[in-house]
């Protein structure tokens, strides 16, 4: 059940880990590619677990000057069923199976979070500065961009795979020869599926017209455009997950797992009394978010039953409160916005 140490620091070149050896593909790829017109996609792990990266990146940073999570108890009435018990993490070795992350733990994973995160910056910047010595970045299209956020401490949790901000809110940056935007931050809400017409229109291709997603071109030429005002995200329910998307199993309670995942079981029979059923909400229940430029609103429903009552609602203003530490979904003078939100949501 366990998967080896959730942080390593080798003595070693950079190369001796996959993202370094990804990196050194992509240099190879574009010395092939040049002269012609290309799509090169460079995928890196890092900083997901395990957060291994050389040595060198660790020794960037003073583990005692690293700040540990602002938020680490779970935000104020929100529900049980929103956030999980930091399974992925805990099957590392070095690492408690129940309770808290003690301080001390916290701060080492922080601080190789933090060189993981240092690791792959080099490598794109290995990967732009051969951009730069082939003559190509005149003409190339750069995006950088991750497929989730991520916990580290904030609420209790350590991990991917919720309906938070922070596990939501993805890195993405983009570079496009000409464009005034460039090196400039846009406050505009955007979504992943924005990319593929941002792409075709840069590159002069005609998009598909089922595309959902908005073309960002716009706000590159000038990061002041608001561009579209909603942003939508969902999961299932991460309490009876063991990550990701995978349903809690009949072996993962026979594990040293049992007894939190009991725990677990107990606070959600508290909050939902009968309506509690372990199957459908492992199987079953789902968390769909909606942001707009104030708000973030989630519902949890049975996905099979999207009409029905939600068992459970988050609200939460990130004008008064950017941390998301409060849900005020049940709050009598949120009522009309809470409304407006799900109406949003219905039509998903």
């Amino acid at each position: 059940m366990t998967s080896g140490p959730a942080w390593e620091a080798a003595d070693a070149p950079d190369n001796a880990y996959l993202d370094g050896r990804n990196t050194d593909a992509a240099i190879r790829a574009l010395h092939e590619l040049k002269g012609a017109p290309f799509f090169l996609g460079v995928g890196f792990l890092k900083p997901h677990l395990p957060f291994v990266a050389p040595k060198k990146y660790f020794d960037l940073y003073d583990p005692a000057a690293l700040s540990l999570a602002a938020t680490p108890e779970p935000p104020k009435d929100a529900p049980a069923i929103a956030r999980h018990s930091s399974f992925e993490l805990r099957t590392r070795t070095g690492v408690s199976t129940a309770g808290p992350i003690d301080a001390a733990t916290s701060r080492q994973l922080v601080h190789a979070y933090a060189a993981c995160v240092s690791f792959i910056d080099a490598q794109v910047g290995r990967i732009l500065a051969q951009l730069d010595a082939l003559g190509l970045s005149d003409n190339t299209i750069v995006v950088l961009w991750g497929d989730h956020g991520w916990h580290l401490g904030e609420y209790g949790i350590w991990g991917k795979a919720t309906n938070y901000e922070i596990a939501t809110r993805i890195p993405l940056i983009i570079r496009a020869p000409g464009l005034a935007g460039n090196g400039r931050a846009a406050a505009g809400v955007v979504e992943s599926i924005d990319l593929y017409p941002t792409l075709a229109a840069l590159a002069g291709l005609p998009a598909p017209n089922a595309l959902e997603g908005a073309s960002l071109v716009p706000m590159l030429r000038n990061p002041a455009v608001v561009g579209k005002n909603i942003a939508f995200s969902e999961f299932p329910a991460p309490a009876l997950r063991e990550w990701a998307a995978k349903p809690l199993s009949p072996a993962m309670r026979q594990t040293f797992f049992g007894p939190l995942i009991e725990e677990v079981d107990a606070k959600l029979k508290a909050e939902h009394g009968a309506r509690f059923d372990r199957k459908i909400f492992e199987d079953h229940v789902k968390g769909y978010s909606v942001r707009t430029d104030r708000h973030r609103c989630t519902v949890w429903i049975d996905r099979r039953a999207p009409d029905r009552e939600p068992l459970a609602v988050e609200l939460y203003d990130h004008r008064t409160d950017p941390g998301e530490t409060r849900n005020i979904a049940a709050q009598p003078e949120q009522r009309e916005v809470v409304a407006g939100l799900r109406a949003l949501l219905r039509c998903l």
